[in-house]
């Protein structure tokens, strides 16, 4: 799945004339699964490689998971209060509900959504929808 996810992002972003690398990408959710703290064999640990492979600029939000040190991925969270509008591409990796589905509608640019999280969101113009 990551490979797919990365590849898909990759696609979207070319699909508005911008390459991976040098993009500013947002990974929501790193946890394995919502509403908890686990990252073990959690797919964001990849997808972040991948990524910072092909250049891309990536740091994630999580709220709750605010340090990231998994061998070859080491970041910190970005406060999920942030603006997604400065961020050429929002992937939602893990659908905690925490997340403001409306704000990010409203100010992401690209959204790449892998868990299905905004069906049924008024709005919604992400990609994938869900693996």
């Amino acid at each position: 799945m990551p490979a797919y996810v990365v590849e898909r992002t990759s696609e979207a972003l070319n699909d508005q004339s911008r390459p991976v690398k040098g993009s500013k990408i947002l990974l929501y959710g790193v946890a394995y699964k919502r509403d908890v703290r686990d990252v073990r064999e959690s797919p964001a640990l990849r997808i972040i490689q991948e990524l910072r492979k092909r250049g891309a600029d990536v740091v994630y939000m999580d709220p709750y998971v605010p340090e990231l040190d998994e061998g070859s991925v080491t970041l910190k969270g970005i406060d999920p209060a942030t603006s997604f509008e400065s961020f050429d591409a929002v992937v939602i990796v893990t659908d905690h509900t925490r997340l403001d589905r409306q704000r990010l509608l409203r100010e992401a640019k690209l959204v790449v959504d892998t868990r299905d999280a905004l069906h049924g969101v008024s709005g919604d113009r992400s990609k994938i929808h869900g693996l």
